[in-house]
């Protein structure tokens, strides 16, 4: 559908709203945004607040550079039995590799299995649609959600993306465009 593309764009991406968030009350909550870089631990939560952005360290050496109003929470057993991440905002993922140990990064409306790789994820929960844009390495993207129409999982590799919006149950892959793939170089 790439005479599509600005239509669909528009409507993944629409004016920002207020942030709608609640967090498991087992969770640990802490809110950052100074831009130190922060260790993670396993079962704990963290907010980026307002302003810059925050960079974290996670126990398994990937390293995540969340947005602001950005809220990421650690499973449990994150690093020794899993390694399971739930987000809500808008982050880079350097992932360490771990041959047999996927991560596994939950959104609202996406699932996405990762080995090692760079990538950006954009998925705030009060937003109707959620993007994924791969610079190096591949992943696995799958809906969260059983969908009537395709229920089909998404390899991504480099320069492709994945763009999702529940509300008129669409997922659809495509490739970045040389400028997108730039800026989004640009990042790291």
């Amino acid at each position: 559908m790439p005479g599509n593309l600005s239509f669909i764009r528009s409507y993944f991406l629409p004016a920002p709203a207020a942030l709608l968030l609640t967090l498991a009350a087992s969770l640990t909550v802490v809110s950052c945004g100074t831009g130190e870089a922060t260790q993670l631990h396993q079962g704990a939560g963290y907010h980026v607040g307002k302003g810059s952005g925050q960079t974290f360290r996670l126990p398994d050496g990937t390293i995540i550079v969340a947005s602001p109003e950005t809220t990421i929470s650690l499973s449990k057993g994150f690093g020794k039995e899993d390694r399971a991440i739930e987000l809500d905002g808008e982050a880079r993922f350097d992932v360490a590799g771990k041959p047999n140990w996927p991560m596994v990064i939950r959104t609202r409306d996406l699932v996405i299995e990762v080995l090692g790789t760079r990538f950006k994820v954009n998925a705030y929960r009060n937003k109707p649609g959620e993007e994924v844009d791969v610079l190096s390495g591949s992943l696995r993207v799958h809906k969260s959600y059983h969908s009537d129409t395709d229920n089909e999982p998404e390899v991504l590799k480099d320069g492709e993306m994945v763009m999702i919006n529940h509300d008129i149950d669409l997922m659809e892959k495509e490739a970045l465009s040389p400028a997108e793939f730039e800026k989004l170089k640009g990042l790291w």
